[in-house]
């Protein structure tokens, strides 16, 4: 039968448990725990909490009311320094309580729910006669009962927000604690004839009976029989299943004093080692600090047993992972690579631990190359189960979109050509001939692999999609192979004839001569003054006023080269640049076209009437600002001695400037 209800949590445990047994005989061990449950479980009942079930020396509780819980909790910690007061220090009980309040679900006897791990985490921080609880109890019960104090705030595996974390305030000089416990005193007065505690669970007498008769026919096995070796084994083992793993530690380096650990003593230990750093990663803040604590227990545990060979251990993997994490958030990435390649090299190539380092750089995206380059050769040690890893196929996706052949790491290609063609077969086809600059590299890379497979490629139809529509960086070798194509083939009549079929499908819009200034020898401008020019002549012709030189510089170079411009679009281009004469003058690569410009208008004075055409006007006015402007600089240069490059020795002269300023003043009618 199951039921939900909002219960506290709360777990004990004795501090050094497995550590004691392992001196101790099962006599001394059970007298140990008769006496914990003889002074606990009576308080427990009387503040109405229900045991829910002992784990080793552990007590799983419930209450109803909070503020119950922990009056018990202090009752409980008072009582046992009472009893130790009394007896020698090996005879000592000493306990940490952690509590946690929340919706639970009771079920055939047992608890479950979040707030079971919650307060599970917080015992594992507590301290040996310490209570601490969480937020969530503080909040519930009646805190003007009980002094307490906030810790901090605590990370907790599995929980997605920061778990605060308070504690009973144990100072026997504080009026306030000692009124809390002489009011609790006045409850327990009737409690020393109390020894059963109810349990979530009713169980009938005969099982127990055959329980009790099972355990002492194994106490006697034991006792006559186990030998010390034997014992400290054993004890190893259920330190282990009460998740006590330093303890687990403790009985196996005794273990290993009388003999040498077999390989079962070894896998327990690293098994006990591993389990103790993952206990710890879960709940520990991971500074600098708690990490090199780790760090140094996996040093000593290696130092200690001769059997822990230089094989890694997957606690070493997590430790690096999580130092490299660290590292990397603060933006000590040197530090981070040389820890993970160190932990590369100490794995031998085990392609778990590649993997795992792979996917640190991928979710750090920071160092793609590391991610490529790890995920490789994770890879190369079991191709068949890495090709259809679903993180890996998405790495290497991203690598055929991002990375071009140009750019190298052709074994990484080769890879994917050879076991994962397949999944990638059919979207390599389909960018093959994919229009646009997100698919360029995808598109080069399509290439690269589908020729290799020996599939036929358009050669033209490729390199004219390249070219059209993501023609890449300027000077790239990739773009350089692509007109070198074309300019092999200026004269080929099928590729001509391929060209003139395919081109009407493109934008008329050259993406090159939109980014990039050109001369007109270069490849670009005799590929479009050539086999490309029917295509892009419109195009040409609105770039030669256009207000980006580059573009007017371009276009006027193709088309006056094929004689396809008009006088008036001749006279409107030149005037373009005058307008622009102060962004060309001192530019190496546009002051050229500028000189060229002065000297055409200068030496073709404007048609009459041309200057009633509207873009002609629009255009003159502002070239007849911009002369006036230029004529007075030139003036003022001339004045001052300094040189101007308008009037050079052998070139133009000031009164040509001004004539033609005032030429176009009147033309354009500007006072």
């Amino acid at each position: 039968m199951e039921e939900t209800r909002v219960l506290t949590i709360v777990f004990t445990d004795i501090k050094g448990f497995t550590e004691r047994t392992s001196h101790s005989d099962r006599e001394a061990v059970s007298r140990l725990l008769q006496k914990h449950e003889e002074l606990l479980l009576p308080l427990a009942k009387n503040y109405d909490g229900v045991l829910v079930k002992t784990i080793g020396d552990a007590f799983l509780l419930t209450f109803a009311s909070p503020t119950n819980a922990v009056l018990c909790a202090i009752m409980m910690q008072e009582k046992l320094k009472e009893f130790n007061a009394s007896v020698s220090d090996a005879e000592k009980i000493e306990i940490r309580i952690a509590m946690n309040t929340g919706e639970v679900i009771l079920r055939d006897g047992d608890v479950y729910g979040e707030p079971v791990n919650v307060a599970a985490r917080i015992e594992a921080l507590t301290d040996a006669n310490e209570i601490w609880f969480s937020e969530s109890t503080y909040l519930a019960m009646n805190r003007q009962e009980v002094p307490t104090s906030l810790i901090g705030e605590y990370r907790l595996k599995g929980i997605p927000e920061a778990v605060r974390v308070y504690r009973v305030v144990r100072d026997e000089n504080s009026e306030f604690y000692a009124k809390t416990v002489q009011n609790q005193l006045a409850k327990i007065r009737d409690m020393l004839a109390e020894t059963v505690l109810p349990t979530a669970k009713p169980r009938s007498a005969l099982p127990l009976y055959f329980v009790g008769f099972a355990i002492l026919l194994a106490l006697a096995y034991f006792i006559f029989r186990e030998s010390d070796h034997d014992r400290h084994l054993r004890l190893a083992r259920e330190a282990f299943s009460a998740k006590d793993y330093r303890g687990t530690i403790e009985c196996l380096k005794k273990a290993t004093q009388i003999q040498p650990a077999d390989n079962q003593m070894t896998d327990l230990l690293k098994q006990a080692v591993n389990s103790h750093i993952a206990q710890r990663l879960a709940v520990v803040d991971k500074t600098a600090e708690n990490l090199a604590e780790l760090d140094q227990f996996v040093k000593e545990a290696r130092a200690a047993f001769s059997s822990l060979d230089n094989s890694l251990l997957d606690c070493e993997i997590e430790l690096a992972l999580a130092q490299a994490d660290l590292f990397a958030r603060q933006r000590s990435r040197d530090e981070a690579d040389n820890l993970l390649a160190n932990l590369a090299k100490r794995s031998e190539n085990r392609g778990d631990v590649l993997f795992a380092i792979a996917r640190f750089y991928s979710s750090k995206g920071y160092n793609w190359t590391h991610t490529m380059r790890y995920m490789h050769q994770a890879a190369l040690t079991d191709p068949a189960s890495f090709a259809a890893n679903p993180e890996v196929l998405s790495e290497f996706a991203w690598f055929l979109e991002k990375v071009a052949p140009d750019d190298g790491y052709t074994e990484i290609r080769d890879f994917i050509g050879q076991h994962c063609f397949d999944h990638f077969a059919e979207k390599l086809k389909e960018a093959l001939y994919q229009p646009g600059e997100d698919f360029h590299i995808l598109r080069r890379n399509a290439r690269a692999l589908l020729q290799k497979r020996g599939e036929t490629i358009d050669e033209t139809r490729f390199y004219l999609v390249d070219l059209l529509t993501s023609p890449g960086s300027r000077n790239s070798k990739e773009q350089a192979e692509t007109l070198d194509y074309f300019v092999k083939n200026a004269e080929n009549k099928k590729v001509l004839d391929e060209i003139a079929a395919q081109i009407a499908s493109y934008p008329p819009e050259f993406k090159l001569f939109e980014s990039y200034s050109y001369d007109r020898g270069d490849p670009e401008t005799l590929l479009v003054a050539g086999p490309f020019f029917a295509h892009f002549k419109d195009y040409l012709r609105s770039r030669l006023t256009a207000d980006r030189i580059s573009q007017r510089l371009n276009a006027y170079n193709v088309l006056i080269s094929r004689k396809e411009v008009s006088d008036s679009e001749s006279w409107q281009y030149h005037a373009r640049n005058l307008i622009d004469f102060k962004g060309m003058r001192w530019s190496q690569a546009y002051a050229p076209a500028l000189h060229e410009s002065v000297d055409y208008l200068l030496s073709k004075p404007l048609p009459p009437g041309w200057q009633e055409n509207a873009d002609i006007s629009a255009i003159g006015r502002k070239a007849a600002l911009a002369a006036r402007e230029l004529t007075a600089q030139i003036q003022q240069a001339i004045e001052k001695g300094e040189e101007n490059p308008f009037t050079a020795q052998g070139k133009r002269n000031l009164d040509d400037f001004r004539n033609f300023a005032a030429g176009l003043a009147k033309a354009f009618q500007l006072k």
